[in-house]
């Protein structure tokens, strides 16, 4: 009797380890994991490149160390463009690990927004992905990997697609012959197509939207703020903003001078976001929440007068 309990205990877990290698094997080395999407719409038509792993990714870390490829194909619509793509990978495309939305420099929010409502039906990526802009000056079959390396790098300043609803601002990637860098400058993008922001407006709206720290260029001179409190509140007919911050230990005190150039950039910054559809404080609210529903202010109104104040914390 024992010698039977003992010979159903050792089969039982050789089945186990034989499930167990099975279920591995479907589910990693016989994938072609999609680590991000590098969408292009040209025309009535769509371009589309998986950057995939295979055949030693993982289904389920994303420390994967396989070799990232690109496999790109055209198609009428986005899902066509995708399943000729799907096609032509090794083994069966898997986007567990899809975290990257990449889009050709020219693209506008109507592509975003377009890939958004696809991704709401079919599982091909997430609404939680970071979407970039990329300025593609080399083959992406050759700088697949330092594209995604620079994105992972990248991701923490990079908005997720579902914020996609309205204007927003994306950072972007340059993919040159042998490297992949973040662009010091940024990217509005309207339903019209997309407007540039310098590199001191890209540092502004960064601090505007608390992705800390950031650096300003102020008088020959870098002040790192690492953390910063923006106020907003109705005034009149216009509004108050204040920025409270705290430089990074170890640099220079922040002037006065250097406070009154942070002032002037921030009221030039919510300007040229607002004339091209973006109310970077949401200013429309804080009006709305001070006189209820009798004034609806939009960015299709005059830019109104913001009155900005900076002001330091010391250590």
């Amino acid at each position: 009797m024992k010698h039977a309990s003992r010979t159903a205990r050792w089969m039982a877990g050789c089945l186990l380890a034989l499930w167990c290698v099975a279920f591995l094997r479907a589910e990693t080395t016989e994938k072609s994991m999609v680590r991000a999407l590098f969408l292009r719409q040209a025309g009535q038509g769509w371009t589309v490149s998986l950057l995939y792993q295979f055949p030693e990714a993982a289904a389920d870390a994303s420390d994967a160390e396989a070799e990232i490829r690109a496999c790109t194909a055209e198609g009428e619509t986005l899902e066509r463009a995708i399943q000729t793509a799907e096609q032509a990978l090794p083994k069966t495309a898997n986007y567990r690990l899809c975290e990257y939305l990449l889009f050709d420099e020219a693209a506008s929010q109507t592509e975003l927004l377009e890939v958004q409502e696809f991704l709401q039906t079919k599982p091909v990526g997430r609404l939680s992905a970071r979407a970039f802009l990329v300025e593609q000056t080399a083959p992406l079959q050759q700088q697949a990997e330092p594209l995604l390396q620079c994105a992972e790098d990248h991701a923490a300043g990079a908005p997720h697609l579902y914020e996609a609803a309205g204007e927003m601002i994306l950072p972007v990637v340059g993919l040159e012959e042998e490297t992949a860098a973040l662009s010091k400058e940024s990217r509005l993008l309207t339903a019209q197509g997309s407007a540039p922001l310098s590199l001191e407006e890209t540092a502004m709206a960064q601090l505007l939207q608390e992705k800390l720290p950031v650096s300003f260029e102020l008088e020959e001179s870098t002040i790192t703020l690492r953390r910063c409190v923006v106020s907003v509140e109705a005034e009149g007919n216009g509004f108050a903003v204040t920025l409270t911050g705290q430089r990074k230990a170890g640099t220079p005190p922040v002037s006065e001078m250097q406070c009154r150039q942070l002032e002037a950039l921030c009221t030039q910054t919510l300007a040229r976001c607002w004339e091209n559809g973006l109310d970077l404080l949401h200013l429309g609210a804080v009006r709305a929440l001070k006189q209820g529903s009798r004034e609806k202010l939009t960015t299709k109104n005059a830019y109104p007068a913001v009155r900005v104040s900076v002001e330091m914390l010391e250590f």
